[in-house]
């Protein structure tokens, strides 16, 4: 493997946090409603006790921001993302109190992928054009692509090529963990939510090929980008 540093585009300053900001709210837009109208339901009907549920669900969500908030993009994306994840952990932990962690895994990365794959239904097709790109350029477009998903994981950079065309990418601290504010990793929000849902939607068969390998409990994962079977990898990278 061709080992190397290739910096994403920085996250600070004042233009990465209002996009942070504004792709994060789009997002969510399609997805931020998963814990409360696709999870919580499941939960109430497995549960032995509804009104634990509804009681730590209210607890959850009493620092739900009512109104407008005068608050900095940086602070916003925060304060979004951290909710978003801190519901989706809560109800997929204690969905798995109930159910086999396996079905709880298909549901909640069902449920993301297919909100996922609504909310990228104009850039999805774009991706496909992948192909056309020379492999010596590869590496670089791809670098553009992949800094845009600091909004989602935080600071990312290209740490290396193998053999086979893969381009590596290094996540010292995910986003998904840190917005929490707790410090621990959100496991199941990882796995399920960002890993497996992701993988659905960019699987084997798509233009850009993803794997996540997450280094749980850390807060750290590494992502790799797999070439594409029509993808040409004869020329080296950069």
């Amino acid at each position: 493997m061709t080992a190397l540093q290739q910096n994403s585009r920085p996250r600070s300053g004042a233009l990465g946090a209002l996009r942070d900001d504004l792709i994060m709210r789009s997002m969510l837009g399609k997805v931020g409603d998963i814990p409360e109208e696709v999870l919580l339901p499941v939960l109430r009907m497995v549960s032995d006790d509804r009104g634990e549920v509804d009681a730590g669900w209210a607890a959850l969500t009493v620092h739900r921001p009512r109104g407008m908030t005068l608050e900095s993009p940086r602070r916003s994306w925060q304060r979004r993302y951290g909710q978003f994840v801190s519901e989706l952990e809560w109800t997929a932990g204690e969905l798995t109190r109930h159910l086999p962690e396996a079905e709880v895994a298909e549901l909640v990365s069902g449920a993301v992928a297919t909100r996922l794959r609504r909310w990228l239904r104009l850039l999805l097709p774009a991706f496909g054009t992948m192909g056309l790109v020379p492999a010596r350029w590869h590496p670089r477009v791809m670098d553009a692509g992949v800094s845009v998903a600091t909004f989602l994981v935080g600071p990312i950079h290209r740490t290396g090529i193998e053999d086979d065309g893969t381009l590596v990418y290094e996540i010292p601290e995910c986003a998904m963990h840190t917005a929490t504010g707790t410090g621990t990793a959100q496991r199941n929000s990882c796995l399920m939510g960002c890993k497996a849902a992701c993988e659905r939607v960019f699987d084997a068969d798509s233009p850009i090929p993803l794997e996540f390998e997450p280094q749980l409990p850390g807060l750290s994962c590494t992502l790799r980008v797999r070439p594409a079977d029509h993808t040409d990898t004869t020329e080296e990278g950069l």
